[in-house]
Parts: C-alpha cells; sequence; structure tokens
C-alpha cells in the first residue's frame, strides 16, 4: 500500500488507514483556523484499494480540483483540495517516507535534542533536585504547630 500524505502551507500531514477529519474543531486530526471551515468539514478515507475525500455536509462545500465534490470523491497525488480558503494538496510518499514512519510508531526511534539548561541526571517523579530552589523557605522543614502548619481535618 503507498503512502499518502497532505500538505497544507509548509506542513505535511502522513495519511493511515481509516479516516482523517479535517475542519475548525481542535478534535479534528487536520485543524484547519478559517471561518469558512465547519467544525468537522470532510473526511479522508484511506482504504487498500485508494483514497477518498467525502464533505460532511459543510455550509461552504469541499472542491477537489475546483470542482465541486458530492459523495465519496477520490483522490490522486498532485490533486488540490479547498476547503474555506486552505489549499490542500495531495503527495505520495516515497519509500524512504514510509520506512521513516513505520520505524517510528512501531520503535518509538527519534533523536532527541538536549534543552538548554536541562538537568545532567533524571530525579524522581514529584521531586526537585537538590539545589533547584534557592527562595526564601527553600530548605526549612515546615512548622509543627502555629500559622502555616498543617492541621489535621475535623
Amino acid at each position: 500500500m503507498s503512502t499518502y500524505w497532505l500538505k497544507l502551507h509548509d506542513m505535511r500531514f502522513p495519511l493511515r488507514l481509516g479516516e482523517t477529519l479535517l475542519g475548525r474543531s481542535p478534535y479534528c486530526s487536520i485543524v484547519l483556523n478559517d471561518n469558512l471551515v465547519s467544525r468537522q468539514h470532510a473526511v479522508v478515507h484511506v482504504t487498500r484499494d485508494g483514497l477518498y475525500i467525502e464533505d460532511l455536509g459543510s455550509r461552504n462545500g469541499t472542491r477537489v480540483n475546483r470542482a465541486l465534490v458530492t459523495g465519496q470523491h477520490p483522490l490522486y497525488p498532485g490533486d488540490r483540495i479547498q476547503i474555506g480558503q486552505q489549499l490542500i494538496e495531495v503527495e505520495l510518499g516515497s519509500r524512504e517516507d514510509r520506512v521513516r514512519l513505520d520505524t517510528l510508531s512501531v520503535t518509538g526511534d527519534h533523536t532527541l535534542r538536549p534543552l538548554e539548561g536541562a538537568l545532567e541526571t533524571p530525579t524522581e517523579p514529584g521531586r526537585a533536585p537538590q539545589g533547584s530552589y534557592s527562595g526564601a523557605g527553600a530548605h526549612e522543614a515546615p512548622p509543627a504547630s502555629g500559622a502555616g502548619a498543617v492541621q489535621p481535618l475535623k
């Protein structure tokens, strides 16, 4: 099976077997920040037989190569999808892209760069490393009684 991508501006989104939801809602797989886009505007279906797009009853419609989509419309590499004012291009991924995606999804292998000022040694969850806080009261025990003391629940 081929690997397909959707290219929006300078970003590429891999399409996996199943459905990819496009729309304005933050719950969509690909979020389109455009007032002409419905919350759930269109869905791209990836099947073993190919790639299809379907408008989900949006007010402004979905176009492929300037033609209005009705029902399930097949997609091919090079097609241009217009949703609102957003232009999205369908791309066919190379074999190298597919290997890289499969490796990442199966093994989780990826390159991590250390953050500037990051700790050299890990700490226990929920515990700050020694010397990480030097503000007032950093190394003082909480008061046993009086103001600021922890009181039992009654």
